[in-house]
């Protein structure tokens, strides 16, 4: 039960969106995606069957062209008739040319171009008694420098098969590629005496067709160590060069295998390179269907969840406002269409509730009314009463006669003493205001010290700390000096020794601190023990029985200054001093503007 307690903690437009994810979105995300790889896994291997097969397809015909120029070689090679034209010495061209006429009648080489694969014969002789034509050419020094005469004599093997580009074959009507493929070997089936070289050039544009045939999107190639030699993704080709190997596209499936051909000790490379399968791109093809399961899977529930969510939602949000003014004493029905729902019982409830507090509001308020213009009478002659207690009346116009004559007769001393008590007692007297600055109140600390310095002489130190960003903040007027004045009566005046007053004002972010600290001869323990107590649980009749009265008067006007909101320590060892602490509590973000009183922060 705890754990389903745990979702009382969440809104309601947030259930619906819980049940929304893990009971739409989430299923059908998951069993989409199971559904999705599945198709997938099964088109990548219906894909790899289809490389496979045209690897194979491609592996026959290439086998099928070389075998077929291969078993051409083979007869030319055990053919006599052409052994014997090839080595036999020719006296003048006349000789020779009867002898090829007479080869040409047994159509001894004509005959194998009846082959679909084979694109040219040549036969390649030192003999140099005959003369070049189209099968027969002598070995120069131009041609033993060729590409396909150097790989011919870089290979063992009893045949090879030669890769180059025949510039030759460029400009040729015949052809439109001088890409050529070409096996060569020796006509030494009757001897060496001679070196006689046969090349059978391969039909270039039958095997490209044959690779062209594969309909497929994916790339194809054929390649040997390295070059290209036939790939389906290339158009025109006249003129051009080999690629190499470098140009292979790569993509992200690869399938390689290789067709080995032993006779030359060849070994070509079928390359195939496809993108993976996305069967999503088939379906989004089909737009149809993919709006379709958009709106049936995704929509519909979306739509119908949000509806229920505004329904719910909406009504439920507004219940709760009200509720929040309620809290602020703001009492006031709820003008919407309620519905027949739960939720509609409860806003019809919450309206009667709303009616019923309103009637009990106007039988009491009048009676409340009443009841505090009393409490506020009652304290403000609370606060009369204790301003009456320190609002002493001296005769200001005595003290002024006084200090007068006192210049005529050079008493400067005196005469400034008079005037620093003068001042404090229009102070004090003066009640319009209540509250002053720090700065101001730490001057009527001073004009007194004044005083009482001219009454001990060298006897009485002080020292003053006041915090810069203190001295604008108001406080009760007198509340420090209050402290001083009963330092000094009680505490300086009792001993014989040097003794000091110190005050400090200080404040953190959240508190200001006031501190009075004297070294005089301090409260013994049971009388300060008794002040504790009394401060505890003041009250403003204690003001007539009490000896403290400045302790506790300064005490009552601090906690009606911050409603409450203060803390207060007095410390004291006999023979040692006193020290007094005040910590009222502020609020710093209303502190920025000058002159704003302490108390009212709250």
């Amino acid at each position: 039960m705890k754990k389903i307690d745990v979702l009382n903690n969440y809104s309601i437009r947030s259930k619906l969106l819980m049940i929304y994810l893990f009971c739409v979105l989430i299923p059908m995300i998951v069993t989409n995606s199971i559904v999705y790889l599945t198709i997938k896994s099964n088109a990548v291997k219906e894909q790899r069957i289809n490389m496979d097969h045209t690897i194979d397809r491609v592996k026959y015909d290439l086998g099928a062209v070389l075998d077929d120029c291969v078993l051409v070689s083979n007869h030319l090679h055990s053919d006599i008739i052409l052994n014997d034209f090839i080595t036999e010495r020719y006296n003048n061209l006349l000789e020779y040319y009867e002898r090829y006429n007479y080869l040409l009648q047994n159509n001894v080489i004509n005959y194998y171009y009846n082959s679909q694969h084979v694109y040219q014969v040549t036969v390649y002789t030192d003999n140099n008694t005959i003369s070049d034509s189209s099968n027969f050419r002598k070995l120069t020094s131009e041609i033993r420098e060729s590409e396909w005469y150097r790989q011919f004599q870089s290979n063992r093997k009893a045949m090879t098969i030669s890769v180059y580009y025949d510039k030759e074959k460029e400009n040729s009507p015949s052809t439109n590629t001088a890409r050529t493929i070409s096996i060569t070997r020796k006509l030494d089936n009757f001897g060496d005496k001679n070196e006689n070289i046969l090349k059978i050039d391969l039909d270039y544009n039958v095997i490209r067709k044959n690779i062209l045939k594969e309909k497929m999107v994916d790339n194809l190639y054929v390649c040997n160590k390295n070059y290209i030699l036939f790939s389906n993704n290339v158009s025109d080709i006249k003129l051009k060069e080999f690629d190499t190997i470098n140009n292979i596209e790569e993509k992200g499936i690869k399938l390689n295998d290789f067709f080995r051909f032993k006779v030359a000790n060849e070994e070509w490379n079928i390359v195939i390179t496809a993108d993976e399968v996305n069967p999503l791109s088939k379906i989004v093809e089909k737009k149809e269907i993919l709006f379709g399961l958009i709106i049936f899977n995704l929509l519909l529930p979306t739509i119908i969840i949000v509806g229920v969510s505004y329904s719910i939602g909406d009504r439920v949000r507004l219940l709760s406002l009200y509720l929040g003014k309620v809290e602020n004493e703001e009492f006031h029905t709820i003008d919407c269409n309620n519905g027949m729902d739960e939720i509609g019982n409860l806003i019809r409830s919450y309206n009667l509730m709303v009616l019923r507090i309103k009637e009990l509001i106007e039988v009491v308020f009048k009676r409340d009314t009443e009841k505090q213009r009393l409490e506020l009478a009652k304290k403000q002659a609370e606060l009369k009463s204790l301003q009456s207690q320190v609002n002493p009346h001296f005769m200001f116009n005595t003290l002024e006669s006084i200090r007068m004559r006192s210049l005529i007769k050079g008493e400067a001393e005196t005469a400034g003493i008079i005037e620093n008590l003068s001042i404090l007692l229009r102070t004090t007297i003066n009640w319009g205001e209540d509250y002053i600055t720090i700065e101001d109140e730490m001057l009527f600390v001073e004009n007194y010290l004044k005083i009482q310095k001219y009454r001990f002489g060298d006897k009485l130190s002080s020292s003053f700390y006041i915090m810069e960003d203190c001295k604008n903040i108001r406080i009760p007027k007198l509340s420090i000096l209050s402290f001083v004045e009963n330092a000094c009566v009680h505490g300086i005046e009792a001993v014989s020794h040097n003794a000091s007053i110190n005050v400090a004002v200080f404040k953190d972010e959240n508190s200001l601190f006031i501190e009075i600290f004297d070294t005089g001869i301090g409260i013994e323990e049971n009388k300060l023990n008794r002040i504790r107590t009394m401060l505890q649980d003041v009250k403003i009749d204690m003001l007539n029985s009490s000896k403290s009265t400045g302790v506790l008067n300064t005490y009552m006007r601090l906690q009606t200054y911050c409603n409450n909101n203060m803390k207060f320590e007095i410390n004291s060892k006999l023979k040692e001093g006193t020290e007094v602490t005040i910590q009222i509590y502020i609020d710093e973000s209303k502190q920025a503007s000058k002159g704003v009183n302490v108390g009212n922060y709250y």
